[in-house]
């Protein structure tokens, strides 16, 4: 009966993970949006380098990595910023999708100034309006900047949490992710000019 027993869950445990899985990591699979760019590759950090907030390439990306797909800072081993090498202009969609461990704080340097993405949940007053869309520390939440003449509609998880938020005035300056307290994951970052 045992004997039995063991047969039909080993039968039962193979069907799950012949059967199911597929479906669980077609969950996972990214498809790029038309028209836009992915400026991280999900495999190390080519088209990244180490900078001061100001962009000043210090050639050093220590603290940042690419785990499991996904830029990842540790924040305690980080000593610079991580920019991207790929310039944009003032119109344009900006995609990302960031985890925060549990009251974690970093940011976006947007042409100069900075958005400052968090653990919103757990997040320092002057964000905490942004709490309500935003998921659990540990779990991936979705951001958009859609910039026209400069100033951008801010997206977290589809509903809008700034309406008119002026990107900054240093066209030259890439994108930026911030060191700042606590662990961080980006993934997925892209980026589509507008017409």
């Amino acid at each position: 009966m045992k004997r039995h027993l063991l047969v039909v869950i080993l039968l039962i445990a193979s069907f799950l993970i012949v059967v199911v899985t597929p479906f669980c990591l077609a969950a996972e699979e990214f498809k790029l949006e038309p028209g836009f760019v992915r400026l991280d590759n999900g495999k190390d950090l080519t088209g990244w380098y180490g900078s001061t907030w100001s962009g000043n390439d210090t050639r050093n990306t220590d603290g940042w990595s690419v785990v499991d797909g996904a830029i990842h800072l540790d924040y305690r081993a980080a000593k610079n910023h991580l920019f991207s090498k790929r310039a944009y202009s003032r119109n344009a969609i900006i995609r990302l999708q960031f985890r925060a461990a549990k009251a974690a704080d970093s940011g976006l340097n947007v042409h100069g100034k900075q958005f400052q993405v968090r653990d919103y949940v757990n997040s320092l007053p002057d964000t905490q309006k942004y709490a309500p869309p935003c998921k659990p520390p540990g779990q991936w939440n979705e951001m958009e900047f859609d910039v026209t003449a400069g100033v951008a509609v801010v997206k977290l998880n589809g509903k809008v949490i700034e309406r008119a938020w002026k990107i900054g005035d240093e066209g030259d300056r890439t994108l930026g992710l911030q060191r700042e307290m606590g662990d961080f994951d980006f993934r997925r970052i892209r980026l589509k000019e507008k017409k």
